[in-house]
């Protein structure tokens, strides 16, 4: 077994749980808070295998500093917003409207952050060739049905404000708020247990050292 094949299993493995626990909602962890600063480190690990991998030709960017740094940010940014908020009081944010508005631009851009990063790291993979062609815009589109549900689910929730609740139409919008997490998630990490499952490491040649 390769390095490469090493590094995508790892990381599969990471990030198909992170999805299970965040599908299975807080009855396995027992607490919300915990249960979710779980789920961010196993995605920053998760990531932060596939960006430097057990080899360079297991790094789904081959080290490239622009793609590794895409790859970081992408991976610790909701660690970092998600811890913040456990550490800070919870009274202090719910009493304090000016600190409320401050964590809601905290979250937004923290979101915009980490969707930047996405898009360049997809870019990067997708272009560098360091993963086989059948494989490399996987992340192109998990982080399109990601963000294309992050988008449905908030349009669905101004429509709900304005007409009223509807038992359906939340159903729905928790469907697609599930798909939109499990998509990057679960849905990547399937992807990078198959792709390790038939990786022939003779047949494609990466990046060869000088």
């Amino acid at each position: 077994m390769g390095r490469r094949s090493v590094t995508w299993r790892v990381g599969g493995i990471l990030l198909g749980v992170c999805g299970l626990l965040g599908l299975a909602g807080a009855r396995i962890i027992g607490a919300s808070v915990v249960q979710q600063i779980l789920i961010d480190v196993l995605w920053a690990l998760g990531i932060l295998v596939f960006a430097i991998g057990f080899s360079r030709a297991g790094s789904v960017v081959a080290r490239r500093p622009l793609g590794v740094s895409a790859l970081v940010v992408l991976a610790l940014a909701p660690l970092t917003v998600n811890l913040s908020y456990a550490l800070a009081p919870v009274q202090v944010i719910s009493a304090q409207p000016s600190t409320a508005w401050t964590a809601f631009a905290v979250s937004l851009t923290a979101s915009a952050v980490s969707v930047a990063a996405g898009a360049v790291a997809a870019t990067q993979i997708a272009r560098l060739g360091a993963v086989p062609a059948r494989w490399r815009w996987a992340p192109m589109w998990a982080l399109g049905i990601s963000v294309g549900c992050a988008v449905l689910v908030q349009g669905v929730w101004v429509a709900l404000g304005a007409a009223g609740a509807d038992q359906g139409v939340l159903v729905a919008a928790g469907a697609i708020g599930w798909l939109g997490m499990l998509a990057p998630t679960l849905g990547l990490g399937v992807v990078a247990l198959i792709a390790a499952a038939t990786d022939r490491p003779d047949s494609v040649e990466v990046f060869r050292s000088s």
